[in-house]
């Protein structure tokens, strides 16, 4: 799986301005719609919020997976976004998230490309420094290598 096409600079927002969890969920579908990457804005926000009713995606140590499998999601894809204040999302180490790693899944994808990124990514969010570097990354570049080198890894 190439990175070029799950994610782009565009779709990493390192100062996301919100105060609960359905602000920073807005604000990162808003980002996939501005990238054409979704049909319906209103579909893929709402699909999310039942996900996460069913079960928090609030992995710990201040990272959420939210993600949504749906007929609205043109391509796969990769959205991140990272808070300066501390976000209240029912994580299972009840501490709150301040980084967000979304995954827009089509439908038509089954549960191949879901489940690997999903797999690759809570694998290695155990690794301190691999949560470190991610916590740490100032430009949107640096997210970008870093996750190509986990996907690539991960899916090839």
């Amino acid at each position: 799986m190439e990175i070029k096409s799950l994610i782009d600079e565009d779709l990493i927002e390192l100062n996301l301005v919100a105060a609960t969890q359905k602000e920073v969920i807005s604000q990162l579908t808003s980002l996939l719609a501005k990238q054409g990457r979704i049909d319906s804005e209103s579909v893929f926000f709402q699909g999310v919020l039942e996900r996460e009713e069913e079960f928090t995606t609030g992995f710990g140590n201040g990272f959420a997976i939210p993600h949504c499998k749906s007929d609205t999601v043109k391509t796969a894809s990769i959205i991140i976004g990272k808070t300066a204040n501390e976000i209240d999302w029912n994580s299972l180490d009840d501490k709150p998230v301040t980084f967000i790693i979304m995954l827009a899944i089509p439908a038509t994808e089954g549960g191949t490309t879901h489940l690997q990124i999903l797999a690759a990514l809570s694998g290695k969010l155990m690794d301190d420094e691999f949560r470190d570097q991610l916590m740490n990354a100032t430009q949107p570049k640096q997210i970008l290598e870093l996750i190509d080198e986990l996907v690539t890894q991960k899916t090839n």
